[in-house]
């Protein structure tokens, strides 16, 4: 669908929070010029007031003060005049009919959001291929890939926002309930558009963006574990979406481990058994790092130790989330 192919023509904002205007950003503007959906004007918001000469795309700059990027996107959709809010992150870029595939899903009444992939670029460096690699994992996001990599047509009921667009007037009704929250906050947004709005989110593999990954290990880690303390803590307050039994296999395989550190020196059963499961589960994790390469050009060396250190990462940081009362913002 293009701007001028129907009648109605239904106009979207892109919104894209950030800290400060970086390379990136500009890559992002480039590949939002060859949109062939053209009905769109754009949001960028940062912390202090900057500017940045674009040419081909209407821009809007935003300052918000030092505030999180959930903070940012309602800045923004308060902005706009738009039916529809794009969200994608400042290091993540288009293809050129992202915005044409995803908008034609809003035909349908009762379709609230779109979402797709946010794979991983094909330029990015060798350890950000290899944390890509490890999240596109099936070992590592069991039945969630999809958010990695293109996956058949479906609804799902809780998307990333670096990649989702949604209906403006409900996002501005749910959104300053959610902003306590980052990053989650779009968990807990998605279960109000769903629950309370009775809308549907669609998830579109042609609703595709590239985007660039923290490297391994330790800003991957770091992101891990961010994920994990509010997955853990949303299982006791948001259980319609996060109390799953997928979430909690990081944290068993945590107390597995812990459990057979603590009991190898006295139980002889344990020491017997256990180069058994050891060997078992370096198989799987050696498998998982080679099907890899297939779609990451990656080291299957640093994706199987990024595997098992996320397993432990997210799991550690799954339980903690579980002990907290609540999480600062």
């Amino acid at each position: 669908m293009s701007a001028g192919s129907a009648d109605a023509v239904v106009r979207v904002s892109v919104v894209i929070p950030l800290k400060r205007v970086n390379p990136h950003l500009e890559e992002c503007l480039a590949h939002l010029r060859a949109q062939t959906y053209r009905a769109f004007d754009v949001y960028v918001v940062t912390d202090d007031p900057e500017t940045l000469p674009v040419e081909g795309l209407r821009v809007h700059f935003l300052a918000s003060g030092p505030v999180p990027p959930n903070v940012k996107r309602m800045l923004a959709g308060q902005h706009s005049k738009a039916e529809i809010l794009a969200f994608i992150d400042d290091d993540a870029y288009p293809l050129p009919r992202w915005l044409e595939n995803a908008v034609r899903h809003f035909d349908t009444p009762s379709v609230i959001g779109v979402g797709g992939p946010g794979m991983t670029p094909p330029m990015d460096a060798a350890m950000q291929q290899a944390s890509g690699a490890v999240y596109a994992s099936a070992l590592v996001s069991g039945g969630y890939t999809y958010r990695f990599l293109p996956a058949a047509l479906r609804t799902v009921d809780d998307y990333p926002s670096c990649n989702l667009l949604l209906r403006r007037e409900p996002f501005l009704r749910h959104v300053p309930a959610c902003i306590r929250y980052w990053p989650g906050e779009d968990t807990k947004l998605c279960l109000a558009l769903t629950r309370d709005e009775g809308g549907t989110i669609v998830y579109d593999p042609e609703v595709r963006v590239f985007h660039h990954r923290r490297p391994l290990f330790w800003q991957h880690f770091r992101q891990v574990w961010s994920y994990a303390v509010h997955r853990g803590f949303f299982s006791k307050r948001y259980p319609e979406t996060s109390l799953r039994p997928a979430y909690f296999v990081p944290s068993v395989f945590v107390v597995a481990n812990l459990a057979l550190l603590l009991s190898w020196p006295w139980n002889p059963v344990v020491r017997q058994l256990a180069p058994y499961l050891i060997s078992i589960y370096a198989a799987v994790v050696v498998l998982a790092s080679l099907a890899a390469i297939r779609s990451h050009r990656a080291n299957p060396l640093a994706v199987a130790v990024g595997i098992y250190f996320t397993h432990m990462t997210y799991g550690t940081g799954f339980l903690v989330g579980l002990t907290r009362k609540e999480l600062k913002r």
